[in-house]
């Protein structure tokens, strides 16, 4: 078995099936930065495989001339769940659709075709539900202010809800800051950039005017409500609880 090393990025694990698909291992383990290899008696050697936009680019077309266009979607959501053991489970997938061809999306009830488009859905779902839950709020920054949003969610959505905002909010610098993995995507009028790494030491610096405008949108939300048609349950359904730290008409 296989093992190698990458930067844990999307392209990252293309540029890694992409030197992959030349051995004639089935299997392999993955590694990201941080992760420590466990002893193995028969493979001691760990591939460091270096990220290149250009390798990946070059695997994305050849897997969707060899498969589909929508197949090459759902392994990349279906990697951006970060479930234990995805990469190996993408692996197969995109070894299977090389194999198969435009024949893949026809096998819903097989593995892992069927582990993948069940992830796909999953991350699409919430990605989509997000672009309605982000939260913008004015921050002052030295003499500027910019829109800063935070959001927990349980799959790495930045790259899909990124675009949607950059198209919806264009005319102010943003960023959107995912807690949870120390990362954000940053919009400074012109495009979009992941920027990893990223922690939140202190709370920000809200405008007095943000304030005021947070105050009077709980006080319409809450006026807004009908006593007599309250439910609690289905309001959870569409705005779960673990969302609502971050959204501004359910803070105090």
């Amino acid at each position: 078995m296989a093992r190698y090393r990458y930067d844990g990025t999307f392209e990252g694990f293309l540029c890694v099936v992409a030197r992959g698909l030349d051995t004639a291992d089935e299997s392999a383990e993955f590694l990201r930065p941080g992760d420590v290899a466990g002893v193995d008696l028969f493979t001691d050697v760990i591939h460091e495989v270096a990220t290149e936009r250009e390798t990946a680019l070059r695997f994305r077309e050849r897997f969707v001339a060899a498969v589909s266009k929508a197949s090459f979607g759902a392994a990349r959501y279906a990697f951006h769940s970060q479930v234990a053991g995805v990469e190996a489970l993408v692996w197969r997938y995109i070894r299977l659709g090389l194999d198969k061809g435009i024949r893949l999306h026809r096998m819903l009830a097989e593995e892992p075709v069927w582990s993948v488009n069940r992830l796909a859905r999953r991350v699409a779902h919430e990605a989509h539900k997000f672009k309605g839950l982000v939260r913008f709020r004015e921050v002052a920054w030295s003499d500027q202010t910019f829109l800063y949003a935070v959001i927990e969610p349980d799959a790495d959505i930045l790259s899909f809800i990124a675009p949607h905002f950059s198209g919806r909010v264009g005319d102010r610098p943003w960023m959107i800051h995912d807690l949870r993995r120390s990362q954000a995507a940053v919009y400074d009028l012109e495009v979009w950039r992941l920027i990893r790494d990223i922690d939140r030491i202190a709370a920000p610096a809200y405008t007095p005017g943000e304030e005021a405008c947070a105050r009077l949108w709980r006080g319409y939300f809450e006026r807004l409500a009908i006593p007599e048609r309250r439910n609690p349950k289905l309001q959870r359904q569409h705005v779960p609880v673990r969302y609502r730290r971050n959204l501004v008409e359910f803070g105090e």
